[in-house]
């Protein structure tokens, strides 16, 4: 089976992430876990599939028979997309914020994020409490891998997405921190995190 993206044929492997990439075409991908199931959810990936805009790394290759990464209403959406979780990592004083990821800061700067966009979030929350890892929110992007990776992957469900929009946030539970959760410390959600927003004890400052 073979797609075509960019006018180039290619084999059709996996998802259209996976093709993409194999490709050598550098498609940014924040949320993507080679652990854990497609989640979908940072949107960095999109791709034009068959007239469509769709997350790449949800899609299977199979299913679609042409993908366009550079075509213009997909790139500005990207950009968009972008600028927005830049502005998410964005400290109060306009500076980026985490450090985040090496892989977030290439797309960044590939695809012009221009930070100033958004209004910053004020994040500022910070759980100390398990003694094995930490949680900074002024780092998290809601990429929901750690969540995932409780859940999916070691079917505890300790942590959540609660609230929407600007009250998104990561938790462990209603006004519960992490030592008072069901939390086991397996370190699965700090493994998975992009950023440094769950950090092992004793790293980042």
């Amino acid at each position: 089976m073979t797609l075509v993206i960019n006018g180039r044929e290619c084999a059709a492997g996996g998802s259209l992430l996976d093709a993409v990439l194999a490709t050598g075409i550098d498609l940014p991908h924040l949320c993507k876990d080679d652990n854990l199931p497609a989640i979908g959810a940072c949107r960095t990936c999109l791709v034009e599939a068959d007239g469509r805009i769709v997350a790449a790394c949800s899609v299977p290759a199979a299913s679609v028979s042409r993908v366009e990464t550079e075509a213009q209403r997909v790139v500005q959406l990207r950009r968009g997309v972008l600028e927005l979780t830049a502005g998410m990592l964005a400290r109060r004083d306009g500076t980026a914020g985490g450090p985040c990821s090496r892989a977030a800061a290439e797309a960044f700067a590939r695809d012009a994020a221009d930070v100033s966009r958004y209004h910053v979030r004020n994040r500022d929350h910070v759980d100390n409490s398990n003694a094995f890892f930490s949680f900074h929110e002024d780092a998290c992007i809601l990429c929901g891998r750690c969540v995932v990776a409780c859940h999916d992957l070691q079917h505890i469900g300790a942590i959540g997405l609660a609230g929407h929009g600007t009250k998104a946030r990561v938790t462990p539970g209603a006004g519960v921190p992490f030592n008072q959760s069901i939390c086991t410390s397996c370190g699965s959600c700090v493994a998975a995190c992009p950023t440094s927003a769950l950090r092992p004890a004793g790293g980042l400052p």
